[in-house]
């Protein structure tokens, strides 16, 4: 058996610099009869078809979406909210007063300065730096302030619902109709090199009172001894929504809570002023942050027939069903299997969807363990490739791994259950393990070190779509095999 595996570790190697016709002869002076080894060429064709997401794609990101977009080949539309907790910095500290706060009696030159400015006020400001969409469209969004916690230790899932976390029947914290084009900087502020866009939303005043009020009060400073303290005893979060409008979708990469207050300050020669300063509790990483999609209007991609399609994020997938009994027909080994997915040319309109860069190939039963994971790719049981606009392919090049590993499972199973590959064990299998020759095609994007190396893939939540040649009535899959027989 050595010489055997030996011989097939070489002849696969040789299969990847030439697979003409000559390649079952290789080497065959040098083997034994009783060791000869036959390679074939060969092609087989796999099925797809379109499926809905489903909350196995668990979503690991530090961006939202926000907005509702629907596009207009086939009425597909996109909504999308999210959820964030706010970050306190470990004993965070305020200054020894503020005006309008508490019991403390300001001098009079400062009253007269305050004047009628606001003496304290909230606002919610959230930057984003791309978008999707019409750049002037105006949109309505809400804000609710969370009144229950988001468990860190759970898995949400983008599907989630926000009514879990908020009275949504109350009236919103506050509303305001904005557009990514925010009309409210100033064009020598817009072009600068360090412009970095954003919305700012103003809460009431009385939830700056509350959190003022709760650091001066006689056990307040505990409140803000860290995150956990701040948002148990203070502010829980917010869920901000797109109610009204349609046409753009922000990719929110920072929500931050702000509270402006005004105390007393001194010049630089030690003198008293009036000074305005700010407090911020910032939505990010180190807190949880969850997207809620919706699609409606999908119906008609679900029964294209001669198609499949990929519309993300959490929209719809392509599932494909290998053939791997025809691919390890006769007992063979499996050295390489390409397979080439080709894009179909659909109608162009104003801001339409691009194709997802990268998409993931995955076993059907592992797509849950791979995003909850927080996993790379192995090639074994996952892969992935990058878009090719020029011929407008995905290529995966060799995915005998993963064909080798479905067969094997089989068989690992079929022997635990003291089954036989034939048509009753066959059969037995299929019914216990309905996906066990599924795959999923999933858009993926890339999670980089500060070295530039891939750590792992996240679910996409970028707007997507791609018309993939197949369906259960088009074009089926072809796959390019070359297989060793002994």
């Amino acid at each position: 058996m050595k010489i055997k595996q030996v011989l097939a570790i070489l002849l696969s190697a040789a299969c990847m610099i030439s697979c003409d016709e000559d390649t079952a002869e290789l080497g065959s002076s040098l083997i034994p009869e009783s060791e000869a080894i036959s390679v074939q060429a060969d092609s087989c064709f796999a099925s797809s078809h379109t499926i809905a997401a489903n909350d196995s794609l668990l979503i690991l990101t530090s961006n939202c979406n926000l907005g509702r977009y629907t596009e207009p080949l086939m009425g597909a539309s996109f909504q999308s909210g999210y959820l964030t907790q706010l970050n306190c910095l470990e004993n965070y500290e305020l200054a020894d007063s503020v005006y309008g706060i508490g019991n403390h009696i300001f001098p009079d030159w400062f009253i007269e300065e305050v004047g009628d400015q606001d003496p304290y006020y909230a606002n919610l400001r959230l930057y984003f730096t791309t978008f999707f969409g019409d750049s002037t469209n105006s949109i309505k969004i809400d804000v609710f302030e969370l009144d229950r916690m988001i468990d860190a230790n759970a898995y949400y899932y983008p599907n989630v619902d926000p009514a879990q976390f908020c009275d949504l029947d109350a009236e919103p914290l506050a509303s305001i109709n904005l557009s990514a084009w925010n009309y409210q900087d100033d064009d020598s502020l817009r072009y600068l090199s360090t412009y970095y866009p954003s919305i700012s939303i103003r809460l009431p005043d009385e939830l700056a009172e509350r959190i003022l009020n709760a650091y001066f009060s006689e056990t307040g400073r505990a409140y803000f001894k860290d995150a956990t303290s701040f948002m148990n005893n203070l502010c829980k979060g917010f869920y901000i929504r797109c109610s009204q409008g349609d046409g753009t979708i922000l990719s929110i990469d920072q929500s931050i809570l702000q509270i402006n207050f005004k105390c007393i300050d001194t010049d630089k020669n030690g003198d008293p002023k009036m000074g305005s300063y700010m407090a911020e509790f910032n939505g990010n990483s180190e807190v949880m942050q969850l997207n809620s999609f919706s699609w409606s209007g999908l119906e008609s991609r679900l029964k294209d027939d001669s198609f499949s399609w990929i519309l993300s994020p959490f929209g719809l997938l392509t599932e494909i069903t290998l053939p791997v009994d025809e691919m390890k027909k006769d007992g063979s080994v499996l050295n390489s299997a390409q397979m080439c997915l080709s894009s179909a040319v659909t109608e162009s309109w104003a801001h339409k969807a691009s194709v997802p860069p990268y998409l993931l190939l995955i076993r059907k039963n592992e797509t849950q363990n791979f995003f909850n994971g927080n996993k790379n790719a192995d090639n074994i049981e996952s892969f992935v490739a990058s878009y090719e606009s020029k011929y407008g392919t995905f290529t995966y090049s060799n995915i005998a791994a993963m064909i080798e590993r479905i067969y094997a499972d089989r068989e690992e199973w079929l022997k635990d259950n003291g089954m036989k590959a034939d048509a009753a064990g066959l059969a037995a299998y299929s019914q216990a393990c309905p996906n066990w020759d599924k795959v999923l095609l999933i858009p993926v994007t890339p999670k980089k070190d500060s070295t530039g190396n891939i750590m792992s893939y996240n679910l996409d939540i970028n707007l997507h779509q791609v018309k993939l040649l197949g369906g259960p009535n088009g074009n089926p899959i072809k796959i390019k095999t070359v297989r060793s027989h002994f």
